[in-house]
């Protein structure tokens, strides 16, 4: 057995609809495309994941490198039902479509229930459940009669309060009503709806049980188990497959829960699949016409996202889907007919820039395949052969490219990724300079990425960069620290030196404090001391022999005067700063020249990432250490950086109690 396989099955999230809508009188349905039409979404993890690459969505555009392999799955079976979509994942497709009675059930029907159980029944017709019991609600307390009735779906459903039939009495008149909606009459499930309360104010209970119909052949997860596969079944997965093929049930009756239980199954670090269905997107909004909270269980989902991909390994596989739509813009309240999407995670390496259009049997395929390393025979293809049944279909539209704007292209990108491993932003990142990298041992509960990880960043080449992400806790508050940074001198453009910036602004961060360390002009300044720069004189973009730069602004005035009055460790001076192109040490002859032009420290970085910062309305605190005195005689190469780091390495001390100073007040000036 290979590591763990997740399958989460988002309840009537629909991708569009399929060719044959038609026929279901579904035509234009679009549950996720006319949510996002409707409704703004935040969904930055699934957007990373690839979900603006399976078709197009308002607020979530196409990302160049997504984290997953996008896609949809078609369904082949009859109907539009849950149960016969999720039976179809597993392998077994169902050609005559489960009976539904949008007049409500025939006296054959309901004859036969009243008899078999001794009790009149109330209602009979399709209806919301919430309306039906606040329509018989009083009525079935008088005269202790269930209530019954049905929806769009294939389903005969039991309502009843429970001080009047007890909640074992309302699952035996379940399991009656499944005994008698056999044969032709054979509904897909008979759901039991107990509720609570008094007149007006009836409320229905987390107790649902369904009494599901056995899938009418062997599915995946039967082979599974014979394999001695654990299967856990999250929700309500137990009762969709009657038991069948579930090694363990985990109760759950929200999207809240069942994430909840994801992620407390993950901890365990138990092998196996996990399958688990948020069944809210369709029960308490696609039926209901809610869009606005479909909107919100997606971005719930969204945030709950970071916790599970961290808890996956190397081994382990997500696939995220849907069983059919539902989609909430439309007049009806029924199921609609259309492709489920497609997130496997992580993506296959060496796939196309496309998106995978395949058949819900290809989500049993796949995880069988994985965790049994058997060749599947019951339908469907393993994701990782890279045979889609429908080929493959181009992203919905033109990417764009390069660090050129505030959360685009390879941006988006690199964000999505950090987002999806460390979760949400924290207020600040902290860029550390040369020998400042100890700063990190004053964090805890640390977690990091190598930069090398992330998409388009790079690892630089200048020793005393541990080219690493941290996120952890400086004295208590959360924090981002890059530790290390890439310069001009190495080759690299200003949109490559940018990129750290703006991609934890696109992450979220709202303040950036950057350091360096840098040469003493001033004679005032000591090795060692940490100063806030004030200003910066940008040598390093193109500028007319004998003009100067118009200098930058550097520390916001508010985090300035937060450091002059905090208590204890804290700057002695405000400098002007010159950042040179390096990636020589400045020479006696050029330290004149700056001196005369007010400069007092000398480095060779800083300048981009405080032009990228002002650009994007960040907060933006500079200090630099002072390591050397700049110009010496002899100034060369390796060991003046030997002495830059050492003397850093020294001051990691005294930057990190200023930084913590930074990072625990307030100092934002530029609303965003």
């Amino acid at each position: 057995m290979s590591g763990r396989f997740l399958i989460m099955v988002l309840d009537g999230v629909g991708a569009g609809a399929l060719p044959d809508a038609e026929a279901y009188g579904d035509v234009g349905a679009n549950t996720l495309g006319n949510v996002a039409r409707l409704v703004p979404l935040q969904v930055p993890v699934l957007q990373g994941l690839g979900l603006g690459n399976i078709l197009p969505l308002d607020g979530v555009p196409p990302v160049s490198q997504p984290l997953a392999l996008p896609g949809v799955l078609a369904e082949l079976s009859a109907g539009k039902d849950t149960t016969a979509g999720h039976w179809e994942h597993m392998g077994v497709v169902t050609t005559t479509p489960f009976p539904t009675y949008p007049q409500g059930f025939p006296p054959e029907v309901i004859d036969r229930f009243e008899a078999a159980t001794g009790r009149k029944a109330l209602g009979n017709k399709a209806a919301s459940g919430t309306e039906i019991i606040a329509e018989l609600g009083d009525e079935h307390l008088a005269t202790g009669s269930p209530i019954v009735y049905t929806s769009a779906d294939s389903v005969f459903q039991i309502a009843a309060h429970t001080d009047v039939i007890p909640l074992e009495e309302l699952y035996r008149l379940c399991e009656v009503a499944r005994g008698v909606m056999s044969g032709r009459h054979a509904v897909g499930r008979v759901i039991a709806r107990p509720f609570t309360g008094v007149s007006g104010a009836f409320t229905r209970t987390t107790d649902r049980k369904d009494f599901s119909l056995e899938p009418t052949g062997v599915t995946y997860l039967d082979l599974l188990v014979e394999a001695e596969v654990p299967v856990i079944g999250i929700g309500k997965i137990y009762q969709i497959y009657a038991g069948r093929g579930v090694t363990e049930q985990i109760k759950g009756a929200s999207n809240a829960d069942n994430l909840r239980r994801v992620t407390e199954v993950l901890d365990r670090n138990t092998g196996g699949l996990i399958f688990t269905n948020l069944v809210d997107f369709d029960m308490a909004w696609g039926h209901r016409n809610d869009v606005e909270g479909f909107a919100a269980g997606l971005e719930e989902v969204d945030r709950a996202l970071p916790g599970i991909l961290s808890r996956l390994g190397p081994d382990d596989r997500l696939l995220i889907t849907a069983d059919h739509g539902v989609d909430p813009t439309t007049v009806s309240t029924d199921h609609s007919r259309e492709y489920v999407p497609l997130l496997y995670y992580p993506r296959p390496p060496g796939w196309p820039d496309r998106a995978y259009v395949g058949t819900m049997a290809d989500t049993g395929a796949t995880a069988y395949r994985h965790l049994t390393g058997n060749v599947p025979h019951l339908g469907g293809m393993p994701l990782e052969e890279g045979r889609p049944a429908g080929g493959w279909r181009e992203y919905p539209t033109v990417l764009h490219s390069g660090p050129t704007s505030a959360c685009g292209g390879i941006i988006a990108d690199a964000a999505a990724f950090i987002r999806a491993r460390l979760g949400s932003p924290p207020e600040t990142a902290v860029i550390l300079g040369s020998g400042l990298d100890a700063m990190v041992e004053a964090l805890e509960d640390v977690e990091e990425i190598p930069y090398g990880d992330i998409p388009g960043w790079v690892t630089g080449t200048v020793p005393g960069h541990t080219a690493r992400l941290s996120v952890g806790l400086l004295a208590g508050v959360r924090v981002a620290v890059l530790r290390g940074r890439v310069h001009g001198y190495e080759g690299h453009d200003a949109g490559q030196v940018q990129l750290a910036v703006r991609t934890v602004a696109c992450w979220g961060c709202r303040r950036v404090v950057v350091t360096n360390a840098s040469g003493g002009i001033d004679p005032a300044l000591r090795p060692g001391e940490v100063a806030v720069v004030e200003r910066v004189l940008d040598f390093q973009t193109l500028t007319p022999i004998g003009v100067t730069p118009e200098p930058l602004a550097g520390t916001d005035a508010a985090a300035a005067a937060l450091l002059a009055s905090a208590p204890g460790t804290r700057p002695r001076r405000n400098v002007t700063y010159a950042a040179l192109p390096g990636p020589h040490y400045e020479t006696a002859a050029e330290v004149a020249v700056l001196r005369g032009l007010g400069v007092e420290a000398v480095g060779m970085s800083t300048a981009g990432e405080v032009r990228a910062a002002r650009e994007l309305g960040l907060g933006v605190a500079v200090l630099t250490v002072v390591t050397n005195v700049a110009g010496m005689e002899g100034a060369t190469g390796e060991a003046v950086h030997a002495e830059v780091v050492a003397a850093s390495n020294a001051a990691a001390r005294e930057m990190t109690v200023v930084v913590e100073t930074l990072t625990a007040g307030p100092w934002l000036e530029v609303p965003r």
